[in-house]
């Protein structure tokens, strides 16, 4: 028994610019029957997310001048990384979930 989705029917039909109409209505009709399962997080959710993530590199950033003051060049860049990836993903996350995760799994 095959099952309905979104995903798969755009796997067997290709690009939609190039579908037919009743290729659309088919689309649209599994949509109401098989709605897509939402998102694990809000939109409001991952903007509060990316926030945390912001604050979270602007402490890690301060760390790492901190080390580098004093001399600690190693656990510096190690910090300084952190807060990288910290305001990459506060990036991802203001695009939402779907983005997010797909930069949290390297997608």
């Amino acid at each position: 028994m095959t099952t309905l989705s979104l995903d798969r029917f755009r796997d067997q039909h290709g690009d939609p610019i190039r579908w037919c109409g009743a290729e659309i209505d088919s689309y649209l009709t599994i949509g109401e029957i098989a709605p897509p399962v939402p998102p694990l997080y809000s939109y409001a959710e991952m903007q509060s997310i990316a926030a945390d993530y912001e604050q979270s590199s602007v402490c890690q950033q301060a760390t790492a001048d901190r080390l580098t003051a004093e001399g600690h060049l190693v656990a510096a860049g190690i910090w300084r990384r952190g807060a990288q990836a910290s305001r990459e993903y506060a990036a991802a996350a203001r695009y939402g979930y779907p983005h997010y995760e797909a930069v949290v799994n390297g997608w």
